[in-house]
């Protein structure tokens, strides 16, 4: 099993980009409000890439208590 600091740091990474992700789109939101193209154009793009990161920051725990549990059947997690 692995330790508490480890599930705490993937519930930690996890909450802290699904906030991003919520900004994201809240950003994206927006955007799409502007009347001035280049702020639409400055919001749509800062929104896509904050939106990217944030899935990458979900899938990263997601990927890796997965795997946690599914070597849990077999054996503890190591590590």
């Amino acid at each position: 099993m692995k330790s508490l600091g480890w599930w705490i740091k993937q519930i930690f990474v996890g909450s802290a980009s699904l906030l991003f992700l919520l900004l994201g789109l809240n950003t994206l939101w927006s955007a799409y409000q502007m009347h001035n193209p280049h702020e639409f154009i400055m919001l749509f793009f800062s929104a896509s890439l904050m939106i990217m990161i944030s899935a990458v920051g979900l899938i990263y725990p997601a990927v890796r208590i997965f795997a946690c549990l599914k070597a849990r059947k077999n054996d503890p997690c190591s590590t």
